[in-house]
């Protein structure tokens, strides 16, 4: 009953997959960068830039308001703006701070909101504390990279992602990150333009006259943005552990179980429409389901721990 019962609820949510269309004449992509970047948030760039190549867009604009977030989602969705052979402007719509910034600093150009901030990339673990050195060192150099690549000056994206970076020039003397306003921004390169709307920005462009397509997080991806989130994942897998360690010192099979088991196939879901688990992953999560239900027949903890 509870295997008919998640399968049903698998293909409900597969359904809010998105979907592409052709578009015909000049066509400007629009992707919403919002919120706490993980990897669903990736998979949703990913299959965006996709949807703007199938339909042969001019531009794509990345419309950006966030706070950060994962290291790891964030060097995949550079990687994905890097693969692509359209060109890609951010706009700083209010933030692009910590991997936001190193985002924007990946696009071909940048132009910010009025009262735009987009900087403080210093990177921290799970827990906010500052991170290892070995990791410290990875991401300087990215946000290094990022900057040469697209001809800025290196030293204001160091600033951003160390606190040691004299800056002082832009108001962040050393012991502190550097947070660019949209007047600093142009000042030091690290912007083309201030634009009070997107409409202002495709005028900026000369694409004032071309479509507008903007792509939209499906359902499942709204799902898996939420379950791959870094807070909720460790919840999950508290709660499927839990779940499942009572419910094998208990008779039958009840709410523990369920919970449990509840809480994997979300995790796994996430995980499988953020592209971070494939079929072997599910394959082996149904055998142990199975071998979760058959402990209820017989007893004896073997089929339970084996689950």
């Amino acid at each position: 009953m509870f295997v008919a019962l998640a399968s049903g609820f698998v293909l409900f949510l597969l359904l809010g997959v998105h979907l592409t269309v052709k578009a015909d004449g000049d066509t400007v992509y629009v992707i919403p960068i919002e919120e706490t970047v993980e990897k669903g948030l990736s998979k949703f760039l990913e299959r965006s830039f996709q949807e703007a190549e199938d339909m042969n867009a001019k531009h794509i604009i990345l419309d950006i308001n966030t706070p950060g977030g994962a290291v790891d989602a964030v060097l995949d969705m550079a990687d994905t703006i890097h693969n692509s052979d359209i060109p890609v402007t951010a706009y700083v719509n209010r933030r692009a701070l910590s991997a936001g910034a190193y985002l924007a600093l990946n696009a071909d150009d940048i132009y910010m909101a009025p009262g735009g901030k987009m900087g403080a990339a210093a990177i921290i673990d799970t827990q906010g504390n500052a991170a290892d050195k070995k990791s410290e060192s990875l991401w300087l150099a990215e946000m290094e990279d990022a900057a040469k690549k697209n001809g800025r000056d290196p030293k204001y994206a160091l600033a951003m992602a160390d606190a040691d970076v004299d800056a002082k020039e832009v108001g962040a003397p050393k012991g502190e990150l550097l947070t660019l306003s949209p007047d600093k921004a142009l000042e030091v390169g690290y912007s083309e333009g201030t634009v009070s709307s997107l409409d202002d920005l495709l005028k900026k462009l000369n694409l004032k006259d071309a479509k507008i397509e903007r792509s939209e997080v499906s359902f499942a991806e709204k799902v898996a943005r939420f379950i791959t989130h870094p807070v909720v994942i460790p919840i999950l897998l508290s709660i499927g552990s839990l779940g499942l360690i009572v419910e094998l010192y208990s008779p039958g099979f009840g709410i523990p179980g369920f919970m449990g088991l509840s809480a994997l196939l979300l995790f796994f879901y996430g995980h499988l429409v953020a592209g971070l688990a494939g079929m072997e992953t599910i394959l082996l999560f149904a055998a142990g389901i199975i071998l979760i239900i058959l402990e209820i027949f017989l007893p004896g903890g073997i089929a339970g721990i084996a689950g």
